[in-house]
């Protein structure tokens, strides 16, 4: 067999370029079927030596040719997935390691089966090869999956063929030159005499025309995918097993090597002469019969018209091959004939679907937070999973999701803003220009500490830290109380707005870079301060890192003055009356003696040792003076519960009947924690609210600078920008800290880090 130009469809540029060949009448041979492994995917050996042994594509089917110009014929061999080596080399792939097994097998048949109709429209004559000698029924499936697709594109094959120039009209009518003789071969396991394989032959011979005939694969109306010859043998068995060509190279080499030793090579990787039983000579019959008379192999009567064949000119195939192969292998679809494994989970998933809709919709509420539709969602999937099977799987289960994502969308979503204290906002979706309800109600005491009231979850800082207090004020005394205001905004235009803080902007200075070198006093830098602006306010509150100039349009602070002094009894405590919400025996304040210079008494002058010739000098030294200061830091949880803390670690609590021991030293010069656990019940936090201070009568000042850093890393918040605050003296003076800390928008959360910096109280002499 002198073969030349080998091809890859639909590339046939190698056998366009060869003049004189073109219009040669060429008889086609397709090779389809299965091959074993170490085959190189190869099938028929007799006729696959003449393709390439090259890697295989990472298609999963693809054709090679080979044009015979001795005889003119054209080979055309089908490698698939159904071939053990390129199976193999697909499963190395990365690419088809997470793909579904069953969805995989899915493709590889419909790819081979497109492929198959492909061929059986361009083809005289069809070989089946097979690794074994029994003849696989899964071809049966195969065959009427053919037919259906046959029927289906038949009307498309007939309009493309049309277009095609140079074709008969035969052919145009029958959709392909001929209806395609097949012929089976098979591949021996075991050995065999001649007249055994012969009997084997005849009989594989009648069992497959009975198979085909029973399941109308073919027919006597000329309509079949392809026929079976009446009168000519279709089955073939080849007397040679299939070797493993790696071992029996090796042998071959090891034999080579040895004295006196010579290879041998055998058929299909030499030129030998062929075997007494050779395919090629069981294939000629077929191909001097398709040139000389044809096949008219469906006619089993003469009520029948002649089966229509054609040889073709090899230009004119070529054209018919391009056209064929646009419409039929271009489109990827799988076939549903095939996808027996892949239907069976469609119509499983299809019944589960609706069940798990249902089991996420039963008992809804109007409209609920995302929490509920993802736990929901993983009830509605665990049923699923547990009903749903096969490849769809995936495929609904993202349906599923779908489906009750948008049910959740479609006006049942919760709002879910979160407020000051983290609770979502209970009402539907609505725009954040809009009031939020969180629907939690809470306890929290005026500024003076006399009237406890519900409030609502507040969502911004003005809600928690100064329209509360407004309103509570009103039904209690303490908006009538003397009070120290703190700084705020004043709008001097009508269009003041918002300033605007860079993270990186460092306090305003009215000093150029030039008197910034010159050494000033303390005064003379405090008049040059900036003044505070009328035009733009500060968003948030007060902090260290806040730009000078800017202040708040509301004051988060409150300071108010009780009364004198004597309000307070150390042997009584806070009276219920007054201070309602105290745990039991935790309404005391704590002692706080500090040392002070006082310049009211002068001390003795020192005797000159001069005697009287000594000038009296007027003396500088001072008495040292130690005060009692009263101070108390009050902590109140959400349930309007309120305590003292003794110790940054302790909570305060008085014996019956005796009078408390502990003192302030711990509490005035120590980090007190933001956030402390309340006793009423487990895992209730109580927050710092309150600052108390009883000042003395002796000439002395009382001042209150609390710093307060939320969170570890925060800004630290402060109530003014002049320094520490001074208080009267004899008085009962109460801080009221902020319910929440929001800097430039940022809000802080409850952190059990956050804490009130030592130093909040000062004692001064008085000039």
């Amino acid at each position: 067999m002198r073969v030349r130009n080998t091809f890859e469809l639909p590339d046939l540029d190698n056998l366009i370029k060869r003049h004189g060949i073109l219009s040669n009448k060429v008889v086609v041979i397709s090779i389809i079927g299965k091959s074993s492994l170490n085959s190189l995917g190869l099938k028929v050996k007799s006729i696959g030596r003449i393709f390439p042994t090259t890697n295989h594509k990472s298609n999963e089917c693809y054709i090679r040719g080979s044009y015979d110009e001795e005889h003119e014929v054209l080979y055309l061999h089908l490698y698939s997935l159904l071939d053990t080596d390129v199976l193999i080399e697909k499963l190395i792939d990365d690419s088809t390691a997470s793909e579904d097994f069953l969805a995989m097998n899915d493709k590889v048949k419909s790819s081979f089966c497109r492929h198959m109709l492909f061929l059986i429209y361009l083809s005289h004559i069809v070989i089946l090869s097979h690794p074994n000698t029994s003849f696989d029924t899964n071809y049966i499936q195969y065959f009427k999956a053919l037919d259906v697709l046959s029927k289906k594109l038949q009307e498309k094959i007939w309009d493309s063929l049309s277009e095609v120039g140079d074709l008969s009209s035969g052919w145009v009518n029958h959709g392909r030159p001929c209806t395609p003789r097949i012929i089976f071969h098979f591949e021996r396991r075991n050995t065999l005499n001649k007249v055994s394989i012969k009997k084997l032959e005849h009989n594989l011979e009648d069992k497959i025309y009975h198979i085909l005939k029973k399941t109308r694969i073919i027919t006597t109306t000329g309509n079949s995918l392809f026929a079976i010859p009446l009168n000519d043998e279709f089955v073939y068995i080849s007397e040679q097993p299939p070797k493993d060509n790696l071992s029996e190279a090796m042998k071959g080499l090891i034999q080579d090597c040895q004295p006196g030793g010579a290879m041998q090579v055998e058929a299909p990787f030499s030129s030998q002469p062929y075997l007494e039983k050779d395919f090629i000579k069981f294939l000629l019959v077929h191909i001097e019969q398709a040139k000389t008379k044809g096949f008219d192999d469906t006619v089993s009567s003469s009520r029948h018209p002649p089966a229509y064949f054609e040889l073709p000119k090899l230009s004119d195939w070529i054209k018919a091959m391009k056209c064929l192969y646009e419409l039929i292998l271009k489109e990827e679809v799988s076939m549903a004939a095939l996808c027996t494994d892949t239907r069976f989970s469609d119509q499983r998933c299809l019944k589960v679907l609706p069940l798990a809709v249902a089991r996420y919709q039963e008992g809804l509420a109007p409209h609920y937070a995302k929490v509920e539709h993802e736990a929901r969602l993983a009830v509605a999937l665990g049923l699923f999973r547990a009903q749903a099977r096969g490849p769809k799987y995936p495929q609904y289960e993202l349906k599923l999701e779908m489906e009750c994502q948008a049910h959740w969308e479609n006006g049942r979503q919760q709002c879910e803003a979160a407020s000051m204290t983290g609770n979502p906002c209970k009402l539907p979706k609505h725009p954040s220009d809009q009031e939020h309800i969180s629907g939690f109600i809470y306890k929290s005491v005026c500024d003076c500490g006399k009237k406890i009231g519900p409030r609502d979850d507040p969502y911004t800082a003005i809600q928690a830290n100064y329209i509360f207090y407004q309103q509570i004020a009103k039904e209690c005394h303490c908006s009538k109380l003397e009070r120290i205001e703190f700084p705020i905004f004043e709008p001097s235009i009508k269009e003041y707005k918002e300033a605007t803080l860079n993270e990186t902007e460092e306090p305003m200075s009215v000093l150029s870079d030039a008197d910034r070198s010159v050494q000033l006093s303390p005064e003379v830098e405090k008049n040059l301060e900036r003044q505070p602006s009328t035009t733009e306010y500060l968003p948030g509150m007060l902090t260290l890192n806040s730009p000078s100039g800017l202040l708040p349009v509301f004051s988060s602070w409150s300071l108010v003055c009780l009364g004198a002094s004597s309000l307070y009894s150390h042997n009584v405590g806070l009276p219920e009356a007054y201070h309602p919400g105290f745990l039991n025996a935790t309404n005391y304040l704590l002692p706080w003696d500090v040392t002070v210079g006082s310049k009211s008494k002068k001390a003795w002058p020192a005797i000159n040792k001069f005697g009287n010739r000594a000038r009296r000098g007027r003396s500088t030294s001072t008495i040292p003076q130690t005060v009692k200061v009263f101070i108390g830091m009050e902590y109140e949880c959400s349930l309007g519960h309120r305590f003292m803390l003794s110790a940054p670690d302790r909570i305060l609590k008085a014996a019956p009947g005796s009078i408390v021991k502990d003192t302030g030293h711990k509490i005035a010069e120590c980090d007190m924690p933001l956030y402390y656990p309340c006793s009423c019940r487990p895992g209730k936090i109580a927050q710092l609210m309150r600052l108390h201070v009883v000042t003395p009568k002796a000439p002395v000042y009382c001042t209150l600078n609390p710093k307060i850093q939320p969170t570890a890393g925060s800004p630290i918040f402060i109530s003014t920008t002049n320094g520490p605050t001074k208080l009267t003296q004899s008085a009962y003076w109460v801080m009221r800290l902020p319910f929440a800390y929001v800097a430039d928008k940022e809000h802080f959360k409850q952190n059990m880090t956050g804490k009130l910096l030592q130093g909040a109280f000062g004692v001064i002499e008085a000039d």
